[in-house]
């Protein structure tokens, strides 16, 4: 024997006792509890008893090796051991055994009398062996413990054929037993139809022997063959987890031996085990024939550095969507026709790469996006995909950014302001105004801010807070106001308007999408648009500051004038997903920035750091995700020790300074926990784009 894992060195050998410190009493006891023996009469059971042969293994030890010949079977008197098979990349585990438990008999019921599955000891074992010979006398003279001991190999050899070669390899190995005992075993002819195309079905089967082949009847009544499945693969299972009619006709090239599935089992296996609820999605996937749906728009153009790009609009929707060139040659295949496999073949054909991931990413985002119909799943599938664990749904439920509620028709109202007189400021006479006014505006804020300053001295504080509230909401309308005409200066359409919430209160939104129609520059200036916007009105607010004699109207407008202002600095933040964020990407070129860069640093960081080749071409992903980490970094630590203090001053006029204190650090920790959760979730490519 060897060590289990490999390796040429001796294993030591397993001491050895014929009689043994065993009593005859507990072999006895031992032989007549398990299910398969108890069936034998007790002068036999006797009789066994005083062949079995005492064996000790160490931790570690491998007791048999899957593939080599069986002399003698295993009883386990103490101690625990592992059944597993081979797979990739490692083992599968088919069972945990301790006292009692039975294993090695399975290739003394074959004509090869090859060991089926590898048995490694997990704790020092003690067992009892039998020779092979003595098991098949006593088989021979005993047909109802035979047929005992042939129900139990086969259950064992169905439940290994389930973990190496289908989607259940995830399952644990009490839920396996379960499963290989809902299985249902058929034999059908050559010629024979398993499934037919058309017809409602209630069963995947698992294909245990034989070869059959999977044809599709297209519209004009020619039947066109999709693949032969060969032993250990799985069909059928499509039309259990969309409740749609079969999709396709599988038939039998030769006498096979099949295992039947039902839907209800098929669904609690899901149910049981995430991975194999992931495991047949991408079998799905692997199989569907996606087809574009209608109504869908493309629009052609050309990067800044030349690329060619498509847009597709589905006008119904409001739903936008970026391909590459070769996006754009998998989209004008989706016709309902091909699966993955066939456009991986054909991309092959034409690009000369082999790109099966990409292209799945390429129709998922499309799916992800509606643009294209392909296998729906049943309700009951929905709702075991749909299941999360509690902290999962606490932090979707906790997310900074948990509602948007848009108001469409907005279009035709804007429409009618910008041709009623709004169109006078994009004209240049429009422009020049506005530049002078914004350069005004700074200066007389910055000239003015002693008086303002000395003049919210002496004004009531409770006054100029209250009018804090309508200079921001003031400031966040012009805002939305300059984004909004801009699109229609630009010729676009604004698809909704609305609120949303995002990260620690509430904002006006306007969907902009339309703008991925137009070019790079008009595009920019629709971002740049908001806090132009802003700059204008903190402008006037501070000339109206200036103007005023009234220390109270001074000190209100200068503050509203800084609002205003503050705003602008802040959505020139590039690392918040505000415009300035949205001018850097197009400047760059590269759509959901910081999406694509957290994703691209959460696999590539380490390996960037040693090897140079990796970051070739992703310099922009390395250094802003680098960016993004930092500044989180410094605002979680900002929240901590600065804003902490704040909220702890504020609350401290409300309850006794011991809960104040208490009550900051929950906020803050809360935040910082929160906002690390969402880093994480886009460091591992989770946070749609």
């Amino acid at each position: 024997m060897r060590r289990s894992g490999g390796g040429a060195l001796p294993e030591r050998l397993p001491a050895q006792r014929q009689g043994g410190n065993v009593p005859h009493t507990r072999r006895l006891a031992l032989l007549a509890a398990h299910p398969s023996l108890s069936k034998l009469p007790v002068e036999v059971l006797a009789g066994l008893s005083s062949l079995l042969r005492e064996e000790e293994f160490a931790v570690g030890t491998t007791v048999v090796r899957e593939g080599e010949q069986g002399d003698r079977l295993y009883l386990i008197v103490t101690g625990r051991a592992e059944v597993s098979t081979a797979g990739k990349p490692t083992p599968l585990i088919l069972a945990t055994l301790g006292s009692g438990d039975l294993f090695g008999e399975i290739a003394l019921l074959t004509p090869s009398a090859q060991r089926q599955a590898t048995v490694t000891a997990l704790t020092p074992l003690l067992t009892l062996s039998l020779s092979a010979s003595a098991f098949l006398e006593v088989l021979r003279a005993h047909l109802q413990a035979r047929i005992a001991f042939e129900t139990a190999a086969d259950a064992l050899i169905t439940a290994k054929f389930l973990k190496q070669a289908t989607p259940f390899s995830a399952l644990s190995p009490e839920r396996t037993a379960w499963l290989t005992s809902r299985l249902r075993r058929l034999s059908v002819a050559e010629g024979e139809v398993i499934v037919r195309q058309g017809e409602e079905g209630d069963a995947c089967y698992l294909l245990r022997a034989g070869r059959v082949e999977v044809t599709v009847r297209e519209d004009a009544g020619e039947e066109r063959r999709l693949a032969v499945l060969t032993a250990g693969m799985l069909f059928g299972e499509t039309a259990l987890l969309t409740a749609a009619p079969r999709n396709a006709t599988v038939r039998a090239l030769e006498p096979c031996e099949l295992l039947a599935l039902h839907r209800a089992d098929l669904l609690e296996a899901m149910a049981s085990d995430s991975g194999v609820g992931a495991e047949l999605m991408e079998l799905l996937r692997l199989r569907d024939r996606p087809s574009r749906v209608a109504e869908v728009v493309a629009e052609h153009r050309r990067t800044a550095d030349g690329s060619a790009i498509t847009i597709l609009k589905h006008p119904g929707r409001g739903v936008y969507y970026r391909l590459s060139a070769e996006g754009w040659f998998i989209w004008e295949r989706l016709d309902g026709r091909r699966t993955l496999r066939d456009l991986t073949m054909e991309y092959f054909a034409e690009f000369q790469a082999f790109a099966p991931h990409a292209i799945a990413e390429v129709v998922g985002g499309l799916a992800g996006a509606g643009l294209v119909e392909g296998c729906t799943l049943s309700s009951e599938v929905v709702e075991q995909t749909r299941r999360r664990s509690g902290w999962e749904r606490f932090l979707q439920r906790a997310n900074p950014m948990t509602w948007r509620v848009g108001f469409r028709n907005a279009d035709a109202h804007l429409t009618r302001i910008y041709n009623g007189g709004a169109y006078l400021l994009y004209t240049p006479l429009g422009q020049i105004l506005m530049g002078i006014l914004a350069v005004a505006g700074l200066a007389a804020f910055f000239a003015g801010s002693r008086d303002a300053l000395a003049a919210q001295h002496g004004a009531p504080g409770g006054v100029l807070l209250l009018s804090l509230i309508p200079a921001y909401l003031l400031a966040i309308l012009v805002h939305e106001a300059g984004h909004a005409l801009t699109v229609k200066a630009c010729g676009r359409e604004v698809l909704s308007v609305g609120l949303a919430w995002y990260v620690a209160g509430p904002v006006v939104f306007v969907d902009t999408s339309d703008m991925w129609l137009a070019g790079r520059r008009q595009r920019i200036g629709v971002s740049l648009a908001g806090p132009y916007a802003n700059l204008l009105l903190g402008g006037l607010a501070a000339i109206g500051a200036c103007l005023s004699s009234d220390p109270l109207v001074t000190a209100a407008l200068w503050q509203g004038a800084l609002v205003s202002y503050i705003i602008v600095l802040v959505n020139f933040d590039p690392v918040l997903e505000y415009d300035g964020y949205f001018v850097l990407m197009d400047l760059c070129e590269r759509p959901n920035l910081r999406q694509n860069a957290l994703a691209w640093l959460g696999r590539n960081l380490i390996p960037a750091l040693r090897r140079p080749e990796v970051r070739k071409g992703h310099r922009l992903e390395l250094m802003y995700g680098l960016g993004v980490l930092l500044y989180t970094s410094l605002m979680c630590a900002n929240m901590l020790y600065g804003v902490r203090l704040v909220l702890q001053g504020i609350i401290t006029r409300f309850v006794p300074p011991l809960t104040a204190v208490s009550l900051a650090w929950a906020l803050a920790i809360g935040v910082v926990l929160l906002t690390i959760a969402g880093i994480a979730d886009e460091l591992r490519g989770k946070k749609p784009a």
